[in-house]
């Protein structure tokens, strides 16, 4: 198996693994819905993880990023102790920020709920208080949840952490369905925070077998704890740039007609399925590896890399843009109009979506070269775009609000995130070149003759379905779910069918790897199935 195959083959393992989370975290909302329907218990637990949620999942975030690319330059350059020293003064900072960070929420939670939560008065308040004071030590899971998972994914094991958030998930739905009527909401925010202790508890066989033990140390003068703080600031002011231009989009979509906000809110949700699952399976597998390349100082093979990730999320999510594209009426229909959800609330979501669509593999772009720079320990190049990015939008929200509507507000998303990763990608581009190689390229000719095949491919193929659609929309007539349903899916086959022999006849060099990823992995599964069926006839 080459390196190629190998990496295809975990982000395969992970976007599997999402998927089933995804179906799980449906299963949780459903759960909730269906014990404590849509009520004051309800909004009381959905606000109380407000504070502790938002505001520090950033932080989260930010550690979780900038933690692979340091650990993985110690342990290059210094061995192996060495990052496991770093590691135990990383965990014992973050325990004790976490901790004094609990006792300000817990002493302050009263003040904080009616800063999120103006409106909530009498008996919702106080249980929302009460709600965010269970939660609030959730922050200290949140936290060493992401430094394990870094750890585990420096040393290419992407399965136990997309494992552990089937178990967040599990133990959530059995906090509802098993202490949710008995004992109240209260006991679901209970199992909220076992829920990520739980995530906790369960990388930790995985960390004991890399060799880790942890160590109560805390050195302040410890290079990679230090490093890490001075590459943590960046990543939060981006994060911040981008909350601004999010609020002035809130605002802006308040004057528009009824419903504007709802809709731009499904689109943005129905746009982020496929990259939520495909787009950030592969950046999860490729920046441990970046990481990696970049402490070794190996350019060469950074670059390569680098570039094979971007044709990979080029060939999977051009595709997926141009056909949601096509057919995000029928998508919007099939997956929200039910009850007060009505064809105009469906028409005015599919026409945000429209303007959403190339977002799919934009947004991914963006991420992934974000990824690049952070392997490479530079925040700060990354934060500037980002801030200049958040400009431009609130700009073109102002711009085009007015004529598309809340079509304008998501145009306006799409522009700017494809401004941020043209000129991340034009800086990488320069950054390579001063490493002192002259081998060293972003590989920028391999990716632009990929990608003209594979838009060359997609855009016959949004041709094929569209034509396909209409035509199942002729013979097979009807509103019943079922029938949306057959009437969806016929056009999504002849497109992967299309495509599929349009890369091959086009010679998109990613359509024989994954073929051949793909052949590999069923012979195994037949394999294993064939010596399972053996081992039973021998019994």
């Amino acid at each position: 198996m080459t390196a190629k195959e190998g990496l295809l083959k975990a982000a395969g393992i992970v976007a599997v693994l999402s998927v089933i989370s995804k179906f799980l975290g449906f299963a949780r909302e459903a759960s909730l819905a269906a014990v404590f329907g849509a009520t004051y218990a309800t909004d009381a637990y959905l606000m109380g993880q407000t504070v502790p949620v938002v505001i520090f999942s950033a932080v989260s975030a930010a550690l979780g990023s900038t933690f692979i690319p340091v650990f993985s330059q110690v342990r290059q350059v210094h061995g192996r102790d060495a990052a496991h020293k770093m590691v135990s003064s990383v965990i014992n900072a973050t325990f004790l920020l976490a901790v004094a960070f609990i006792a300000i929420g817990e002493f302050f939670a009263g003040p904080l709920t009616r800063l999120v939560a103006p409106g909530f008065k009498g008996e919702v308040y106080a249980l929302t208080v009460s709600m965010t004071r269970i939660m609030f030590p959730m922050v200290l899971f949140q936290a060493l949840s992401g430094l394990l998972t870094g750890m585990l994914q420096a040393d290419d094991n992407f399965a136990v952490p997309a494992v552990a958030s089937l178990a967040y998930n599990i133990t959530i739905i059995g906090s509802i369905l098993l202490l949710g009527p008995k004992f109240g909401i209260p006991a679901v925010g209970a199992g909220t925070v076992v829920a990520i202790a739980a995530q906790v508890v369960f990388k930790l066989p995985a960390i004991a077998r890399t060799g880790y033990r942890w160590s109560p140390i805390l050195n302040l003068n410890d290079p990679g704890l230090r490093r890490m703080g001075a590459l943590i600031g960046p990543v939060l002011l981006a994060t911040f740039a981008g909350q601004a231009s999010t609020l002035v989009n809130r605002i802006l979509v308040s004057g528009l007609a009824e419903g504007s906000l709802a809709a731009l809110n499904y689109a943005t949700r129905l746009m982020g399925l496929v990259p939520g699952v495909v787009g950030t399976s592969i950046i999860t597998v490729m920046y441990p590896t970046l990481s990696r390349l970049s402490a070794a100082d190996d350019w060469q093979r950074y670059s390569k890399a680098f570039s094979e990730s971007i044709k990979m999320i080029s060939f999977i999510l051009v595709p997926a843009a141009v056909g949601m594209a096509v057919l995000r009426v029928p998508i919007v229909r099939i997956v929200f109009e039910r009850g007060a959800f009505d064809s105009e609330a469906t028409q005015a979501t599919a026409w945000a979506l429209l303007f959403l669509s190339p977002a799919v593999a934009l947004f991914t772009l963006r991420d992934m070269t974000n990824r690049a720079f952070y392997a490479l320990q530079d925040t700060t190049s990354p934060m500037v775009v980002s801030i200049f990015s958040a400009g431009i939008n609130i700009v073109l929200n102002i711009v085009l609000v007015g004529p598309l509507a809340q079509g304008g507000l998501a145009l306006a998303n799409t522009l700017s995130g494809a401004f941020g990763a043209g000129v991340l990608l034009w800086i990488l581009k320069n950054k390579l070149r001063k490493t002192g190689s002259s081998s060293v390229s972003l590989g920028g000719k391999a990716i632009l003759d990929s990608l003209w095949r594979v838009m060359l491919a997609s855009g016959i193929m949004g041709v094929v379905v569209w034509f396909t659609y209409g035509a199942v929309q002729v013979c097979i007539p009807g509103s019943a779910v079922l029938v949306q349903l057959v009437r969806l899916l016929i056009p999504v086959l002849v497109g992967v069918i299309s495509y599929v022999a349009l890369v091959f006849i086009l010679r998109v060099p990613e359509a024989r790897v994954v073929a051949t990823t793909a052949r590999n992995a069923l012979h195994r599964v037949l394999l294993k199935t064939r010596a399972y069926s053996d081992l039973r006839k021998q019994a």
